[in-house]
């Protein structure tokens, strides 16, 4: 199938240079003269149609093809397992809080108006080591949600810890897991379960909005790359309506109990125990599924030095995950960061796309800039989708575009940093 499925698409793209170079048969590029001319004129006709397929398919293939499927994909909806209308089995959430006294009384409060049946959940707050009111605050809903209190020392700092303490108190074999600072949607708790009733299915994914977008530039940035990856946004929907695998995000994500105490419970020395743990789901070849319907909210970094030791803990966890947990071979893991590093960047490349378009432009080159015009088009036009989609609508978040490839790029630096003298430390939120 894969053989047949590259048959077509040369055969496509050689079919579209073909009519293009028959539209434009006096743009033949200077260069491509020059390398007739290196050979001798030994490049015939057929000879510079190669010439062309082999440019043209390259490009065509890499960035208009796979960012046209993208925007093809982002449209459309994910359906639930047939039958599992009114599956709502016993479910335990955990919740680290380490001194959350401004944030844990407003999440309790969204999980009071959860329309999830309250004498099937199991709530496990894990506030070890806490010295401010967060114990006292969660105790005042323990008559109103069947909720559990952990204050027993953690053998080791940090959120997976917490997170291992709550999964020894966990009665129920579905886990949830949220931050101390995210709050759900009514119908958040049955999105994200509901796909459990295949049996097939180890873990579900839902998306994270942003609560304080609209305090500076830099958090509307980052809501409107919410809507598209770092909040399990509309590349997630993508990817799982391709049967593509998943990476679990931190925050608003459910697991079988079973497959965590397989895996010895989240690793305690990891920098992101949820992309250490997604990389022993995928060398695993478990399924997770994205459940578009599960939305949370949360708040991010409204300074940039909060934002960068936040995103390089991410990257540095992310990297430490695929060289260390994964076992797989090594194309599986270029390939990996090869594709995360593209669809990550996928605003740079449309960026540089419409400045190429422009630059082609002005030279005659008609055929390359139509390419480089569509690459944005597919690129920008997904990043709307995704606004429509994981940004209730907010399309004035689109002006902050370059803030968006801003931290995209911040993001990619990153990348060659040394995660040696990292550890796990909290996000400071303001």
């Amino acid at each position: 199938m894969g053989k047949i499925w590259i048959l077509i698409n040369g055969s496509i793209i050689t079919a579209i240079f073909v009519f293009i170079h028959w539209i434009f048969p006096r743009n033949l590029s200077p260069w491509i003269q020059k390398i007739d001319q290196l050979f001798q004129g030994t490049l015939s006709d057929y000879g510079l149609y190669l010439g062309l397929f082999i440019f043209g398919a390259v490009l065509f293939f890499a960035f208009v093809l796979l960012y046209g499927i993208n925007f093809l994909a982002s449209f459309g909806t994910i359906k639930y397992p047939s039958g599992s209308e009114n599956f709502s089995p016993p479910i335990s959430i955990i919740i680290p809080a380490f001194n959350e006294e401004k944030v844990i009384g407003n999440t309790l409060e969204s999980f009071l108006k959860t329309t999830y049946p309250k004498e099937n959940l199991e709530m496990i707050v894990v506030a070890s080591g806490s010295t401010d009111e967060t114990v006292a605050i969660c105790e005042q809903y323990q008559d109103r949600l069947n909720l559990k209190v952990l204050t027993d020392p953690l053998p080791k700092k940090g959120k997976p810890a917490a997170l291992n303490l709550g999964l020894k108190n966990a009665t129920n074999e579905i886990i949830c897991v949220y931050d101390a600072d995210t709050q759900i949607e009514p119908n958040t708790l049955l999105s994200l379960v509901r796909p459990f009733n295949d049996l097939e299915i180890v873990a579900t994914s839902g998306p994270v909005q942003v609560r304080n977008w609209n305090d500076n530039a830099l958090t509307k940035g980052i809501a409107l790359e919410y809507t598209y990856l770092s909040g399990t946004g509309l590349y997630y929907e993508i990817r799982s309506r391709l049967g593509r695998s998943l990476w679990l995000m931190g925050r608003n994500y459910a697991i079988r109990k079973q497959v965590l105490e397989n895996f010895g419970g989240w690793n305690e020395d990891a920098l992101t125990e949820d992309l250490h743990l997604s990389a022993q789901l995928s060398a695993a070849k478990k399924k997770i599924v994205y459940v578009p319907y599960a939305k949370i909210n949360e708040k991010v970094p409204t300074n940039y030095e909060s934002f960068r030791k936040q995103r390089r803990r991410w990257v540095g966890g992310y990297n430490q995950g695929l060289n260390a947990a994964m076992k797989l071979d090594r194309r599986t893991v270029i390939l990996r960061n090869f594709g995360m590093m593209h669809h990550r960047n996928s605003a740079d490349f449309s960026l540089g796309a419409i400045i190429t378009a422009i630059i082609f432009g002005l030279t005659g080159e008609f055929y390359l800039m139509i390419i480089c015009i569509a690459i944005f088009c597919f690129v920008f036009g997904t990043i709307v989708n995704a606004v429509r989609k994981y940004g209730n609508g907010k399309y004035r978040l689109l002006l902050y575009y370059l803030v968006y490839i801003f931290i995209n790029l911040n993001m990619f630096s990153l990348q060659f940093k040394s995660i040696k003298e990292l550890e796990w430390e909290k996000t400071t939120i303001e």
